[in-house]
């Protein structure tokens, strides 16, 4: 017959506090767990690793208290982990794993404690924000803003392309101008001779 008894063990290692739950835990155990906590909380402690991998059984009010323990916790700028791989526990914090920083053992949590701490506070930041995209809406947008830079990228080259266009055509009417000069000026040194000696009369001036 499997006991209904939850142990309770708390102890401090270095800056966290452990809390190490084992046995049942059931409805009528909830109000005695979050009266430890809050107390714990109220003295000033804002680390904790919750140790959940000996707990056989889990009410679904347990994992809404966890859920309140950890907007607590985490409003007072503190640190909730917790500490599991068993399939019951897991089974029943499946819901809310972004909402957690999970690790399946104490060797895991040492070595992930920073990485998965950064973690959670981006999930916390996202939640605070409202901002939350899963990869199928991130990969349309990077879709969407990698069409626009590309149509950026069209018209900026039309334009350049028009304006070379333009500039192109500007020299070609600077060049003729000149050479037309060169022409006229050409024509009239040509026909200054005659009308010296009188062969060509000069019609600038004279009536039409």
């Amino acid at each position: 017959m499997r006991s209904e008894t939850l142990d309770i063990t708390i102890e401090g290692r270095g800056a966290d506090l452990w809390f190490i739950l084992s046995g049942p835990f059931t409805q009528e155990q909830i109000p005695t767990v979050r009266e430890k906590f809050l107390t714990l909380i109220d003295d000033g402690n804002r680390s904790f690793i919750v140790d959940l991998e000996r707990i056989t059984d889990i009410d679904p009010g347990a994992v809404q208290l966890f859920l309140q323990l950890l907007n607590t916790v985490k409003s007072k700028n503190g640190v909730f982990r917790l500490v599991f791989s068993n399939e019951n526990v897991s089974r029943a914090f499946h819901p809310f794993r972004n909402l957690f920083t999970i690790f399946p053992d104490d060797a895991l949590l040492r070595r992930g404690g920073i990485v998965a701490l950064l973690r959670n506070q981006r999930r916390l930041l996202s939640r605070k924000t409202g901002i939350r995209l899963s990869r199928p809406v991130a990969l349309f947008l990077l879709f969407i803003l990698f069409g626009w830079f590309l149509t950026l990228a069209f018209i900026i080259n039309l334009q350049n392309r028009h304006i070379k266009e333009q500039r192109d055509e500007l020299q070609e009417l600077s060049q003729w101008e000149t050479k037309s000069r060169l022409e006229i000026e050409n024509l009239r040194n040509r026909l200054q001779p005659l009308e010296q000696l009188g062969i060509l009369r000069d019609t600038a001036g004279s009536a039409p």
